[in-house]
């Protein structure tokens, strides 16, 4: 499980930086800054002290010191655990197409203990049971094997228990698993990263889901041809996305969540072999009191076309080469 360690090391600091929050709670951003400075000239490798520097100087508008902040904590740690390089992102200096696994997993490890209250009762979340529903209408058998994507601490797989045989979840949060397991509905739990999940020796399920999942991932290329190869025909991918109005790709929000459009979602299915049974635009969770839009997508996986003529299976054209670039 990973620790986000904001201590300097140094206990007379350390004290000292409880001011600064002080400050901060106040929004007396100017002396903030002052004092973060002196702090982090007195411990140059305080890495959650540049990293505070960087979102002080951010507020007053400091890019030049922002952005020299955020790289330094970049330096100083490259696993980048505070989330520097995504505020670099959002500044336009750097053009990552994903967010450090470390940062998603040390961000989701503090906030297992109460993710369900704050999603469920204060967001107003509710997009497992709606992808429950439209998978549900087009599919109202039961699944065989069903895997829950980023399975978090397990809403979206009580959804999908009562229709499964077997549900196995993966996730990249240890804490967030062990809320998973205390509901006592998967068959498996694993930690992985899903932007590196080990090729499967066949296809194994019927279902796939990630209740917003990819709003923690940029590119979704390699995810969705994954999810292909490790699906059986027919099988069924359901999934949601928050949605940008970009045509063309896909956007990271101040929130530190990836935004995609409905063209780029259509393209990385369509290319990775998937026929889209249904996407729609619909509010996924409150956010400050705003609506966040978001897609609900249900796609699916053709049947094979067979050569009878030799017996052997073969593909269109687009889903081999989405199989072989897996």
């Amino acid at each position: 499980m990973s620790t986000l360690i904001r201590s300097s090391g140094d206990f007379h600091v350390d004290r000292q930086y409880d001011f600064v929050e002080l400050l901060l709670a106040e929004k007396d951003f100017h002396a903030a800054f002052d004092l973060l400075q002196s702090l982090v000239d007195r411990v140059p490798n305080w890495a959650w002290g540049w990293y505070k520097l960087g979102e002080v100087a951010h507020v007053l508008e400091r890019m030049d010191v922002a952005q020299t902040s955020w790289e330094r904590v970049i330096a100083l740690d490259d696993t980048d655990p505070y989330g520097a390089g995504a505020m670099l992102n959002l500044m336009g200096v750097r053009d990552d197409d994903q967010m450090p696994a470390h940062f998603i997993e040390t961000l989701f490890d503090q906030y297992a203990d109460r993710f369900d209250t704050s999603l469920v009762q204060k967001l107003e979340y509710t997009v497992p049971e709606r992808l429950g529903v439209a998978v549900s209408e087009l599919h109202p058998d039961r699944f065989k094997a069903t895997l829950d994507l980023g399975c978090g601490t397990g809403l979206a797989g009580a959804v999908f228990r009562p229709v499964s045989d077997h549900l196995s979840g993966v996730d990249l949060s240890q804490g967030m698993l062990r809320q998973a397991q205390k509901r006592g509905i998967y068959d498996t739990l694993s930690k992985a990263d899903v932007l590196q999940l080990p090729l499967l020796d066949r296809p194994v399920f019927d279902l796939v889901i990630a209740a917003d999942v990819f709003i923690y991932l940029g590119a979704l290329d390699t995810t969705v041809a994954w999810v292909f190869a490790a699906l059986q025909e027919n099988g069924i991918f359901a999934f949601t996305v928050e949605s940008t109005q970009d045509h063309d790709a896909f956007a990271l929000r101040p929130t530190r969540r990836y935004a995609h459009s409905r063209h780029y979602v259509e393209n990385v299915l369509f290319h990775s072999g998937f026929a889209i049974l249904t996407l729609t635009e619909t509010v996924l969770r409150k956010d400050r009191g705003e609506d966040v839009l978001g897609y609900l997508v249900i796609a699916q996986k053709p049947e094979a076309i067979r050569d009878h003529t030799d017996g052997i299976d073969s593909f269109t054209p687009t889903i081999r080469s989405a199989r072989r670039s897996i």
